[in-house]
C-alpha cells in the first residue's frame, strides 16, 4: 500500500483525535502578570517531575515565559469551558485578563487560579522550537490539588483558534 503524502486536512483531522486537557497558563515578569488558555500540555518526566507546554511564538505570553523562565498551570475542571474561553479570547497585551478573577501566586511568583482543579508551579528547564510554537519544559517545583472533580478535556468545537 502506498503511503504517499497526504493533504493537510487529512493530517489535521487525524491529529484532532489526540486528547488534551485545558489549562490556564500564568506567568509574571516583574510586577506584570499575565495568563492565557493552553491546551498543548503534557507530562514529560517523573524524576524530576516535568511538564511541557507549547506556546505559539506570536502570543504575548510567549515572550513573558521566555524572559521570566517560570510559569504556572491551572488545571481546569470539566465545568470551566467559560474560564478557558475568557483566557483565550483576548491578548494580555491589551486586557488584564486576571482582573476580577480570584488568583494566588505560586512560590515562583506566577499567578494561578484559586478556582480550578489543581495547579503546578514550574521553573524553566529547557525549550525547543517546534514549527510556529516553542515547547517550554518546566520542572514542577510545587503543586496542589484544589478540587476532587474531573479535568476539562479539549473539544475544538467549543473554542476558536485562540487556545493554540
Amino acid at each position: 500500500m502506498d503511503s504517499g503524502p497526504q493533504d493537510r486536512n487529512s493530517i489535521l483531522g487525524a491529529l484532532g483525535h489526540l486528547t488534551h486537557g485545558v489549562y490556564v497558563l500564568g506567568t509574571r515578569r516583574g510586577r506584570q502578570s499575565n495568563a492565557m488558555a493552553a491546551s498543548w500540555v503534557m507530562q514529560t518526566s517523573e524524576r524530576p517531575p516535568c511538564v511541557a507546554v507549547a506556546i505559539r511564538t506570536d502570543r504575548y505570553t510567549h515572550d513573558i515565559v521566555a524572559e521570566s523562565e517560570t510559569f504556572a498551570l491551572s488545571v481546569l475542571r470539566d465545568d470551566q469551558v467559560n474560564v478557558a474561553t475568557h483566557f483565550g479570547e483576548t491578548s494580555g497585551e491589551y486586557d488584564d485578563k486576571l482582573r476580577g478573577v480570584p488568583y494566588g501566586l505560586t512560590p515562583n511568583g506566577s499567578p494561578y487560579l484559586l478556582d480550578c482543579l489543581a495547579y503546578l508551579d514550574c521553573r524553566m528547564m529547557d525549550r525547543a522550537r517546534a514549527g510556529d510554537h516553542t515547547v517550554f519544559v518546566g520542572e514542577v517545583i510545587a503543586g496542589e490539588t484544589l478540587d476532587a472533580s474531573f479535568p476539562l478535556i479539549y473539544d475544538p468545537s467549543e473554542y476558536e483558534e485562540a487556545l493554540r
